[in-house]
C-alpha cells in the first residue's frame, strides 16, 4: 500500500500557482485532489477523504470529472483485508496529455516529447549552424512541430509547444531579439511559429526554464528567493522572488555575461569572453560534441588544467558574491560544466567568509547536473502548468 504521508513521485504541475489563481473553492478542491494523487504512486478515495478532510460526495464528483477527462485512471480492485467493500485505486493517467519542448543548449536544438507524468517518450538532438538566420530557425522549428505532432497517439491531447532559448527575449513584443552564438539571427518573431495564433506556443529564456524546474522540485520554493547561475556556452542568471521568476522590459534582465572586467592596465573583457565555454573550446582546440554535458565530462577527464580551472572558479566565486549582495537569495543554483559538487561546497565556504562583514545569512549553493535539470524539462513543467487549467475547472 502506498505511504499516505510522504510523496513518492515528482509532479510536472506548479500546484501552488494553480491554487493561487483559483477564485472558486470547488476548483481548489479539484486541484488539491489531483495533487494528492500525483504525489503518491496510487491513492484510494478513502485515502483522499481522510488525508484532505473532504466530504465523500465532493471527492466523488471531482474524481468522476478527472476520470472522464482522462487526468486519472482507476486501477484494478484491491481487496480490503477480505472484509467490506473493495477499493479502487487511482493514479495519474500518463499518456492522455502530451507536450513538445524545444530547447537550445550550446549549438544543439533538443526536441522532447513528454507525457503528463513528466516521462520523456522521445528526444532528438539537432546540431545547429552558427550562420542561421531567423527565417531558417523558424523553418526548422515549424518542420519539427509538424513531424513531432504526427507522433502523438490518436485520441489523446497535445496541449502545446514550448521553446526555451538563450539570449534576449522580449515577451511583450513576442520577440527573440538576439543571441551572440547566432550572429545572423535578429528579431525572430514567435508569431511565425506554427500554433502561436491559437495560443499553443509558449516561450522562455532557457535559464528561466531551468529555474522553473528547480522551483517545481522544491516544496518550499514559494517561501524563498532563488537564483540560478548558468555558466556554460553563455553566462546568465535567473532570479525568482518567493517562487516567481522576474523579468524586465526588452528581456535584458540577467545577461551578466556582458559584464566587463579590467584585464591588465587598460584592457577590458566581458566575463563571457574571458571564462565561458567557447573561450576554452578555442584555446584547447576542442573538436568534440558541442554541448555543455559533453564538455563537462571532458573537463572531469582533465581536458582543462587544474590551474586554469582554479582561475575560472575564482571568477565564478567573485561573481556569485556580487550577485548575492544584489539579490540576497536563500539558495543559489549553479549549472556549469566547470562546477561539480566539490566546487559548490567551496563556493558555499567562500560566501560564508566573504559575507561575514555584511551580517547576512549565507545561501546554500546547489550544483545542478545537465542530465537532470535541463531546459527541456523546465519547459515541459511550464507547458503543463499553463495549459491544463481548463481540465481543472469543476463542472459540478
Amino acid at each position: 500500500m502506498p505511504n499516505r504521508n510522504r510523496p513518492t513521485r515528482k509532479t510536472v504541475l506548479d500546484y501552488q500557482s494553480l491554487l493561487q489563481a483559483c477564485t472558486r473553492e470547488k476548483d481548489r478542491v479539484k486541484i488539491l485532489i489531483l495533487q494528492y494523487i500525483a504525489e503518491h504512486e496510487t491513492a484510494s478515495r478513502k485515502m483522499v477523504i481522510e488525508s484532505l478532510g473532504m466530504r465523500p460526495s465532493t471527492v466523488s464528483k471531482s474524481i468522476g470529472e478527472m476520470i472522464e477527462d482522462g487526468l486519472v485512471n482507476e486501477l484494478s480492485v484491491r481487496a480490503n483485508s477480505g472484509r467490506g467493500r473493495p477499493e479502487w485505486y487511482l493514479s495519474i493517467k500518463a499518456n492522455k496529455f502530451w507536450v513538445i519542448s524545444f530547447s537550445i543548449m550550446s549549438m544543439s536544438l533538443i526536441t522532447t516529447i513528454a507525457n503528463f507524468c513528466g516521462e520523456v517518450v522521445e528526444e532528438q538532438i539537432l546540431t545547429l549552424d552558427k550562420s542561421l538566420t531567423e527565417s531558417e530557425m523558424v523553418l526548422i522549428l515549424n518542420n519539427l512541430i509538424q513531424e513531432c505532432s504526427a507522433k502523438v497517439p490518436e485520441g489523446t491531447h497535445l496541449l502545446g509547444y514550448g521553446i526555451a532559448v538563450p539570449g534576449l527575449i522580449d515577451k511583450e513584443a513576442n520577440l527573440w531579439r538576439m543571441v551572440t552564438r547566432f550572429p545572423s539571427m535578429r528579431n525572430l518573431r514567435f508569431e511565425s511559429i506554427t500554433g502561436f495564433s491559437e495560443g499553443n506556443v509558449l516561450f522562455e529564456r532557457n535559464v528561466d526554464a531551468i529555474l522553473n524546474y528547480c522551483l517545481r522540485s522544491d516544496p518550499d520554493s514559494h517561501t524563498k528567493n532563488s537564483l540560478l547561475l548558468h555558466w556554460g556556452y553563455g553566462i546568465a542568471i535567473s532570479f525568482a522572488s518567493c517562487g516567481t521568476p522576474i523579468h524586465s522590459g526588452g528581456g535584458l534582465f540577467g545577461e551578466i555575461g556582458h559584464w566587463t572586467v579590467p584585464i591588465g592596465d587598460s584592457e577590458t573583457q566581458t566575463i563571457e569572453s574571458l571564462a565561458a565555454v567557447p573561450k576554452f573550446m578555442e584555446a584547447y582546440e576542442w573538436s568534440g560534441t558541442i554541448d555543455e554535458a559533453s564538455i563537462q565530462q571532458s573537463i572531469q577527464d582533465g581536458f582543462i588544467s587544474q590551474e586554469k580551472l582554479s582561475e575560472i572558479h575564482s571568477i565564478i566565486a567573485q561573481v556569485i558574491r556580487n550577485l548575492h549582495l544584489t539579490f540576497f537569495p536563500d539558495v543559489i543554483y549553479i549549472l556549469s560544466p566547470f562546477v561539480d559538487a566539490t566546487a559548490a561546497e567551496h563556493f558555499t565556504q567562500f560566501l560564508k567568509e566573504a559575507l561575514e562583514p555584511f551580517a547576512v545569512k549565507t545561501p546554500s549553493v546547489v550544483n545542478l547536473q545537465y542530465s537532470a535539470h535541463s531546459e527541456s524539462m523546465g519547459m515541459v513543467s511550464t507547458l503543463f502548468s499553463q495549459s491544463i487549467g481548463p481540465y481543472l475547472t469543476a463542472r459540478w
